[in-house]
């Protein structure tokens, strides 16, 4: 099975970025943001095809509408200026690789795990962590053409100036433009505001953040998807005795962080001698916690942290329900003081900073187990529709890293892909914890 690149170049914005938006300064979310790139891919059936019953020339198509995006999303055309923390915004363009293959996407699909895992590499324009530099682009595309006529389309987007929600603006304003018949209104839903930076100002601080290194390449990690259905976690809502349920109905995404974090402290547990604190940290979408809440168009990094801790030897007395509400106890805070910081007219920027201080104390703490979770749930892109149906899989790239835990929609919407990172001595003993083995396929 090979891929061939084709082409590869440099795709600017279809009309100038104006002067006055030469410089695009980042925000205060946006300085706490490492410097590496966030990978998607999206698997498309083939094309439909015309009348005339010839294949639309998906490459030529996807070009002319992706200039028209990055005309709205000037920031992704530019480079990143470290040394001063703004974007220069020159139109250097997005890096853009036209690929084809020599094998099916039905074929792709059908591999093993391993092996599919080893070529999710291969339908990205970079490497993960090539990022940070001033030669960098902040966007990278791949456009890989399978001889079926499936199309997968992996990006990259710099996490320095771009969380979830911004791809998946982003991804929805081209997929729009996209289509033959462009809606108008469907577009303007998807037209980036960016205000973040007025609203919440760079502290005015070099860039400090880590210089990540640049390959991921030899990097061993055992990675592993649980999928858990919804009847799955609907049953295990069922097994929780929550003294209020009408008050708390606990997230399909609680329940699956909670029931791996259970699993991840008694392996902890089971493989130390000495007991250590356990630290999950969540990030969070600030959108939805401000009033009135962003539209889900404000586009750059608007999110946080949530940290829920265990200490030792307090785990023997947590079960499920235990976790749950460590971890609802630390959403809560974000929604309680942090909210109405963020609200705030004379906002105390050592508040918000604090559970990134929090997190950057405990990632390298060798005294603490630190795991890592993200959810990309509920998410537009995944119903994004460039004029061939919703995508078909999804799938982020392969990140050189350990005890992360990426979670994903299943394919029918409701249930939960957990996309989880560890040594394999701990990805066995997961594999076969009691749990684990009940609720997730």
């Amino acid at each position: 099975m090979e891929i061939k690149n084709n082409i590869s170049k440099f795709m600017k914005p279809s009309r100038p970025t104006p002067s006055n938006l030469r410089n695009y300064n980042i925000s205060f979310f946006d300085e706490q943001m490492p410097n590496i790139n966030t990978p998607l891919i999206l698997y498309y059936p083939s094309p439909p095809k015309t009348q005339n019953d010839l294949h639309v020339d998906t490459f030529n198509q996807l070009e002319t509408s992706l200039t028209k995006t990055l005309t709205d999303f000037y920031p992704l055309a530019g480079r990143y200026m470290r040394d001063g923390s703004f974007v220069d915004c020159s139109d250097q363009g997005a890096l853009y690789v036209q690929a084809t293959t020599n094998f099916r996407l039905s074929d792709f699909l059908g591999l093993t795990w391993e092996l599919k895992h080893n070529m999710l590499h291969d339908f990205l324009a970079c490497d993960i962590c090539e990022a940070g530099e001033t030669d960098d682009p902040l966007l990278s595309i791949k456009v890989t053409n399978f001889v079926c006529g499936g199309v997968a389309i992996g990006m990259c987007f710099s996490h320095k100036i771009s969380d979830m929600s911004t791809m998946s603006t982003f991804i929805n304003n081209w997929a729009t433009r996209n289509q033959e018949t462009s809606n108008t209104l469907e577009l303007a839903k998807y037209s980036p505001i960016y205000s973040f930076a007025n609203n919440y100002p760079k502290r005015g601080q070099l860039d400090h953040s880590p210089k990540i290194p640049r390959s991921s390449i030899g990097v061993k990690n055992a990675v592993r998807i649980f999928s858990f259905k919804e009847n799955s976690i609907s049953k295990l809502r069922e097994t929780l005795n929550l003294k209020d349920d009408k008050i708390y109905h606990p997230s399909k995404i609680q329940l699956v962080v909670a029931l791996l974090w259970k699993a991840l402290v008694g392996i902890d547990k089971a493989n130390n001698e000495r007991s250590k604190s356990s630290i999950v940290q969540q990030g969070v979408n600030l959108r939805d916690k401000v009033v009135p809440k962003l539209p889900d168009n404000s586009c750059g990094n608007f999110v946080s942290v949530a940290i829920s801790r265990t200490e030792p030897g307090q785990v023997d007395n947590i079960d499920l329900q235990g976790f749950l509400m460590i971890l609802n106890d630390s959403i809560k805070k974000i929604k309680g003081n942090y909210a109405k910081e963020l609200m705030s007219n004379n906002k105390t920027y050592d508040i918000l900073m604090e559970p990134f201080l929090e997190y950057s104390q405990n990632i390298n703490n060798n005294d603490v187990n630190f795991y890592a979770f993200t959810s990309w749930c509920k998410f537009s892109f995944n119903n994004a529709d460039f004029g061939w149906g919703k995508p078909v899989w999804k799938s982020t790239g392969r990140y050189a890293a350990q005890k992360f835990v990426l979670l994903l929609d299943d394919q029918e919407g409701d249930g939960i892909e957990a996309w989880v990172h560890l040594d394999e001595n701990n990805m066995s003993q997961l594999e076969q914890d009691h749990d684990i083995q009940t609720y997730a396929i």
